[in-house]
């Protein structure tokens, strides 16, 4: 199975997701990160499952909530770039992971 490399500006999206939804009720964001857990297994198990948003940049989406993982697939790992909010500007996404 391939490393999963989360970069650093992933992990704070997941941490800034995680006190929002524990702000809103305590333990959603417990709910939160099982639902990323999950998807993090099924990229390391189905890393093309996502499907391509720009470039190699891949996404799936985390059910019951409203976010995707974005990722990248190459031949020995799998670089997690963003979990990202999709209730925002699509272009606001995308111009986060231009090259």
């Amino acid at each position: 199975m391939k490393d999963l490399i989360i970069l650093l500006a992933a992990d704070v999206d997941v941490q800034q997701a995680y006190e929002r939804y524990e702000t809103v009720q305590e333990g959603r964001g417990d709910c939160f990160m099982e639902a990323l857990d999950a998807g993090l297994s099924l990229i390391r198990a189905h890393p093309l499952i996502g499907r391509v948003i720009e470039g190699s940049i891949r996404r799936i989406l985390l059910p019951d909530f409203p976010f995707g993982i974005f990722y990248e697939d190459h031949p020995t790992r799998i670089v997690v770039m963003g979990v990202m909010d999709l209730r925002q500007n699509p272009r606001t996404i995308r111009q986060r992971f231009k090259k």
